[in-house]
């Protein structure tokens, strides 16, 4: 397998206390216990639609910047995976863009390998597209990316209809059991009024890549998926808007492809496999 990325140092066995801080009042910022002292933390993606809680380990980087209010950064999250087994994701919603380039440039996908050109934040009218791409075929193609850490499981196979379970000290309690799949899913997060989307920009983004096709331009949203459990990827049923969004998008010539990767515990980071899209 090819290595995407590797952490240094990464400090292990850190506790969440209290998100935000008792010092600071940043949601951004949380109190560990780590090291036997309880310190202030980064949290780059709050708390990761309650992925980020009082239960979970996780793995921090350490900074020696003096200007920082926070020595650490929460940077990888075990999370309960099939079985007894767990699975690790990481927190930085920047890291699937990097990560998506590193596959790029180890040609792991047949499609753009010996592309001519390859450039990022690329601008389109009134978006600016993660990535632009002139392929060896002569197509050019505006791609965006969406960083995936969630996950939910298929309608008639849902573990809650499993009766056997194992208590996990990490999390809910899981099944044993592995016979149902497991879907990445997007978008989450948190909304005042469920008939607003989660995020106008996403929308805004599939819309433009269909504009793109119209204009022929290829065009792609790619969901890289940071943890190697799910089967399958899907638009989450939780935005009416973004899935109407992504279904008119598919319909319209947008390519809709999902890939994961595989998070080690010393921090390396390698390329999993590309994932089904079932948008029904």
């Amino acid at each position: 397998m090819s290595k995407l990325y590797q952490y240094e140092d990464l400090v292990a066995n850190g506790k969440l206390i209290k998100r935000p801080s008792k010092i600071v009042k940043s949601p951004y910022i949380g109190d560990i216990f780590i090291n036997e002292k309880e310190q202030l933390v980064h949290c780059p993606s709050l708390g990761m639609s309650g992925l980020l809680n009082e239960n979970c380990d996780f793995l921090c980087s350490k900074s020696d910047d003096p200007k920082r209010k926070s020595k650490y950064t929460v940077e990888l999250i075990y999370l309960p995976s099939t079985k007894d087994t767990y699975c690790l994701t990481n927190t930085n919603p920047q890291f699937g863009n990097y990560i998506f380039r590193k596959i790029v440039e180890n040609n792991l996908i047949d499609e753009y390998k010996n592309h001519t050109f390859f450039k990022a934040e690329k601008k389109y009218n009134n978006s600016r597209f993660d990535f632009y791409i002139e392929k060896d075929n002569n197509r050019k193609e505006f791609i965006e990316i969406k960083s995936v850490v969630l996950c939910d499981f298929e309608k008639n196979n849902h573990p809650t209809n499993i009766v056997h379970w194992k208590k996990n000290d990490c999390g809910p309690e899981i099944s044993i059991l592995d016979e149902y799949k497991k879907a990445a899913i997007f978008p989450d997060g948190f909304r005042k009024n469920k008939n607003v989307p989660i995020s106008e920009r996403a929308i805004k983004h599939l819309n433009e890549l269909t504009n793109c096709v119209k204009e022929d331009y290829d065009a792609s949203i790619y969901f890289v998926v940071q943890r190697n459990d799910c089967d399958y990827f899907k638009p989450s049923r939780k935005d009416k808007f973004y899935y109407d969004a992504i279904k008119k998008a598919q319909e319209n010539g947008v390519n809709i492809k999902a890939l994961s990767v595989i998070w080690n515990g010393d921090g390396s980071c390698y390329f999993d496999k590309f994932l089904p899209v079932v948008i029904n």
